[in-house]
């Protein structure tokens, strides 16, 4: 089996090379710190949606991560993360491949108006 590496210069690293950090939560993206993300840095996000998506998994694959698309969404801790994070949904289509449970309509249904502007 070959490994599969990951990129050096993707959008999910220059998120964090920008002091951002981006995970799962209950299987839509979250990025943060909430008070440092600007409209550019929203745009972006939704412009590299699949490919940080698609990062993200795999990453919880070769960290062998027991919760990857955080469902448990749990802090740990992280003092960035409790500043506020942004939430954005994913299609059904980035939801199967990732291998996230049916979306609940009702509870998890994010419009695409409120992508990187609904946050917690």
């Amino acid at each position: 089996m070959a490994l599969t590496i990951l990129p050096v210069n993707s959008p999910l690293t220059q998120l964090r090379a920008q002091g951002f950090d981006a995970e799962f939560m209950t299987a839509h993206l979250i990025v943060y710190p909430k008070p440092k993300i600007t409209n550019t840095i929203r745009q972006f996000v939704v412009d590299n949606l699949e490919s940080i998506v698609d990062e993200l998994n795999l990453e919880g694959y070769y960290r062998k991560n027991p919760d990857p698309l955080g469902y448990e969404a749990k802090n740990g801790g992280n003092s960035l993360r409790s500043q506020g994070i942004l939430i954005w949904g994913l299609n059904s289509t980035m939801r199967t491949h990732i291998g996230a449970k049916p979306l609940d309509q009702v509870t998890e249904s994010i419009p695409d108006s409120l992508n990187g502007n609904l946050s917690i």
